[in-house]
């Protein structure tokens, strides 16, 4: 069967053979369908009666009953946007290999239309990849986005899997808070491991710095050899095993250098140990536990919940938020505005929220507002709102601040309630918020854990991408930043207000830079 592009070039012998079909996208709503071309960046622009002929053929040849729009896209060879490509190549196409890839790790260089792209990765990888169906995959890849000619090098780097990890590099993951006490008997790898494991349970997406603990079962140690760079022939050890407690499992990967054979040869099955990791998604395709630091532990007796009832509050839970419909945008450019937003925006669901409490301690605070909105392909979609009611008065200064009273939180539900609402809404979604880690995912999470459930959704943090991001303003409090990006925060400290500006921040932060921006 002819392609698309190859029945246009032979209706007009080959005039348009240097296009390339980028995207065809039919709206619904709209009832347009909208084709767009890329075109070589050395065209300066396409003549307007080309353009004319081109969408009277496409209308004829398609019989649209609908309005046909066709755009066309120069394909500037812009060197940043090429590297951020190849990186978004690896997170949607090759998983295992993602954690290994960054900005940094990607070198692109052209001369006219001659692509030339560098890929280190560090000897480990290398001794587990196809090389060839790795480049053919990325250059099939580019390919569809560019119009130019592209070689791919991977090449080793000096880098080495970490062999130990210092108690300061740990960083105590707060998207999973439920935790248990292990007692320390020898450590075997690596330092001290602080704080308490979590449950393996509680951990089935990819997370790093992770601290775990169990039995293991099934260690087997292989050999393989390196097959390029200066260590090229070179034989070294990987050691798999699984890791299992009380409700789940794990499969572990641990690079062993010559150092620790002997200890790891003395492991013995269903010996109870205590590990430092990362999760990742290994070359099976499922979530691997890449260990950095290994101890000998033994696990302690759990102290007991306090006599609160709360699997009946899950068990007998009717829904007390009901989230609304935001009005979608119906500009007539929504797709151009949408295409100025990268991968992370495009393709996730992500949920921003903000919360106000009675105070700054999650331990002796408590939460009278959750306010949230969800944006699904580059649009604000839902609202989810609703105050709580807390067990102590809104101390005076409080209400000041967040203008929340008393009165209007006396027959709001209970954040039990609400919290569980707002766990099923934001299942599945990348979860957002302006300083949510230090704040309040550890409201949320207080309230969660005493439920049972566990959030185990990728947390981004907007006010950690706002201090990596080029923006430099006075300070990074939310309004600074709001203000600085030309956005506009009504109503601060209240819930809902908070995390739509949140959302515009973020959605702001991660557009598309122009060709012709500079940073």
């Amino acid at each position: 069967m002819e392609s698309f592009l190859e029945i246009i070039n032979k209706k007009f012998d080959n005039k348009y053979s240097y296009l390339k079909l980028l995207s065809i996208v039919y709206d619904i709503n709209q009832k347009l369908c909208t084709i767009t071309f890329l075109y070589p960046y050395k065209i300066e622009e396409i003549p307007q009666e080309d353009k004319e002929q081109l969408e009277k053929f496409l209308t004829d040849y398609l019989s649209l009953k609908n309005q046909l729009k066709v755009k066309y896209k120069r394909s500037f060879l812009d060197e940043k946007l090429i590297i951020e490509d190849i990186v978004n190549f690896f997170k949607e196409n090759k998983k295992s290999l993602a954690p290994y890839i960054s900005i940094e790790n990607i070198s692109s260089t052209h001369d006219d239309l001659d692509v030339t792209i560098e890929i280190k990765l560090n000897q480990d990888v290398l001794g587990l990849i196809d090389e060839l169906e790795l480049k053919n995959q990325i250059n099939n890849y580019l390919d569809k986005l560019y119009i130019a000619n592209f070689e791919i090098k991977i090449i080793e780097n000096d880098e080495v899997l970490p062999e130990e990890i210092v108690a300061d590099d740990i960083i105590p993951t707060l998207t999973k808070a439920r935790r248990y006490n292990v007692e320390v008997v020898k450590k075997v790898i690596g330092g001290d491991i602080i704080p308490k494991p979590e449950y393996i349970k509680d951990n089935r997406k990819p997370k790093v710095s992770v601290i775990l603990a169990g039995f293991l079962s099934g260690k087997n140690q292989k050999k393989f050899v390196i097959k390029k760079g200066k260590h090229e022939g070179e034989e070294k050890s990987l050691y798999t095993f699984v890791l299992k407690d009380e409700d789940g499992s794990v499969d572990c990967v641990y690079f062993c250098p010559k150092t620790h054979e002997k200890d790891m040869d003395a492991l013995e099955e269903n010996m109870f140990i205590l590990c430092v990791g990362d999760l990742k998604y290994g070359l099976s395709g499922r979530i691997t536990y890449y260990i950095r630091k290994l101890s000998l532990a033994s696990p302690v007796a759990k102290e007991q919940e306090a006599a609160v009832d709360y699997q009946s509050i899950l068990a007998n839970h009717k829904q007390v938020v009901f989230p609304d419909m935001l009005p979608r945008s119906n500009q007539s450019f929504l797709f151009d505005e949408k295409a100025n937003y990268n991968d992370f925006i495009l393709k996730n669901d992500i949920v921003v929220f903000d919360i106000e409490t009675t105070g700054l301690d999650p331990e002796t605070c408590e939460i009278t507002e959750i306010g949230a909105v969800k944006i699904e392909h580059g649009e604000v979609t839902e609202r989810f709102s609703s105050f709580s009611k807390p067990k102590s008065p809104i101390p005076i200064e409080v209400q000041e601040l967040t203008n929340i009273t008393n009165e209007m939180v006396a027959n709001a539900p209970r954040i039990e309630d609400v919290v569980i609402d707002f766990y099923n809404w934001s299942r599945d979604c990348i979860i957002s918020g302006y300083n949510i880690v230090g704040f309040d995912l550890k409201f949320i999470k207080k309230v969660a854990n005493r439920l049972g459930i566990s959030f185990n959704n990728t947390v981004i943090d907007a006010y950690i991408v706002a201090k990596q991001a080029n923006i430099h303003p006075s300070n990074y409090k939310l309004g600074t930043v709001v203000k600085l990006l030309g956005l506009t925060l009504t109503g601060a400290h209240r819930a809902f207000n908070d995390a739509y500006a949140t959302a515009q921040v973020l959605m702001e932060l991660n557009r598309k830079k122009k060709p012709e921006e500079k940073d």
